[in-house]
């Protein structure tokens, strides 16, 4: 048979541990409660990372239209030299144009 002495000390030990238990559940709320403030911020932070890349793409998709007018780059080249151009001239423009298209082509790739 169990003495009183007995159930006093599994009383004890039981209230012990029901207060370890309660301790232990109190760190898990505040420890849910930081992951949800965390993943709240982290929500709202990849709201902004998606608004900014669709507001590049955007961009990206205007500057792949105005480079897709132009196509008559060549036609643009010719009316622009004479008859009377040498050919050093013709270079030295020709290397103006790559220069700009180059230029154009760092901007695109800094938008991506």
């Amino acid at each position: 048979m169990v003495s009183e002495l007995q159930i006093i000390a599994l009383v004890e030990q039981l209230e012990r541990k029901i207060g370890l238990l309660k301790g232990i559940c109190d760190d898990a709320k505040k420890r849910i409660n930081q992951l949800e403030e965390q993943n709240s911020e982290l929500n709202e932070k990849l709201k902004e990372q998606q608004t900014l890349s669709k507001e590049l793409q955007k961009k990206l998709d205007n500057s792949e239209k105005k480079i897709s007018k132009s196509k008559d780059f060549g036609i643009i080249v010719n009316n622009n030299l004479s008859g009377t151009d040498t050919n050093a001239e013709f270079k030295k423009q020709l290397d103006e144009y790559i220069r700009e298209l180059e230029r154009c082509i760092a901007h695109l790739s800094s938008l991506s």
